[in-house]
């Protein structure tokens, strides 16, 4: 809880450092005195929130355990035009993207933006280089290296071109596996998160770790081999535990699975080994 609080805590000293130099509007004044920027361009960092229906600008989010099903927090602003490239950098989870941005744009407010109109006013981004992801500033990505990538294995890449080429049959995957505990109030105490991802991104390879690219969501993974990866913050009361592995398992694609059933596919493992970059 005290991880989710400083991050919004952080945010709104951010916000109100930038004043209005440059451009740049604190999200709470655009929020308090819309009519002042109607029309305007301005430049404004909140986080951004994106799943099948909203494209959102907030001040803060809530998420379950740091990673999965995230909450917007706060009244929110409309985006249109967000950059996929932008995107694909954000966190991806529970079917959302969600992470902190800098966005510049037109400014508009006094409309019925939204699916359901009931947004007063939205931004839209200026175009190519207007939007940045500020989580990709500060951390460093992990992928699959390419000497894994042998004669009888698939990198998820692969895997993910033609699913239903592979449904129902044994496959071998290069991937990251990212695991979070099981929420206390779940009676299946099944985890939050278990899931083989294209890969991990990190402060230092070790915290505040999630994983990006594509996801299948993993059953079966072995505690046993689980152990031997990056666990934090130890393996006593782990809040994540991820690591680049080597999985064979049967493919399914009928959809539903993991966290909401938001997973379209799933690995059910037959048997994997931890593996050590070279």
């Amino acid at each position: 809880m005290l991880k989710r609080s400083l991050l919004t805590v952080w945010l709104l000293l951010l916000l109100v450092s930038c004043g209005r130099g440059g451009g740049h509007v604190p999200l709470y004044e655009l929020l308090e005195r819309p009519e002042r920027y109607q029309g305007e361009e301005v430049t404004v960092l909140g986080y951004y929130y994106q799943d099948d229906e909203q494209r959102l600008l907030v001040i803060g989010m809530r998420t379950d355990d740091g990673y999965q099903n995230p909450v917007p927090l706060g009244d929110p602003i409309w985006v249109d035009g967000m950059p996929r490239e932008v995107l694909d950098s954000l966190v991806f989870a529970t079917g959302t993207y969600y992470g902190m941005v800098e966005i510049r744009g037109r400014f508009e407010t006094g409309g019925r933006f939204g699916p359901r109109g009931d947004i007063p006013s939205r931004i839209v981004v200026s175009g190519p280089g207007s939007a940045v992801s500020l989580e990709e500033r500060r951390m460093r990505r992990e992928w699959v290296p390419e000497e894994y990538l042998v004669s009888g294995t698939l990198s998820l890449a692969d895997l993910l071109a033609r699913p239903e080429a592979y449904s129902g049959k044994q496959v071998t995957v290069v991937a990251y596996y990212y695991w979070t505990p099981p929420r206390p109030d779940d009676p299946n105490q099944a985890p939050t998160t278990s899931v083989l991802a294209e890969g991990i991104r990190s402060v230092d390879g070790l915290h505040y770790a999630v994983p990006i690219g594509r996801q299948v969501w993993v059953d079966g993974f072995p505690p046993k081999v689980a152990s031997t990866l990056n666990v934090v913050p130890d393996a006593e009361r782990p809040t994540n535990i991820h690591g680049l592995v080597k999985v064979t398992g049967r493919l399914d694609t009928r959809g539903g699975y993991g966290t909401n059933r938001a997973y379209p596919y799933r690995i059910v493992v037959r048997a994997a080994e931890a593996l050590r970059p070279k």
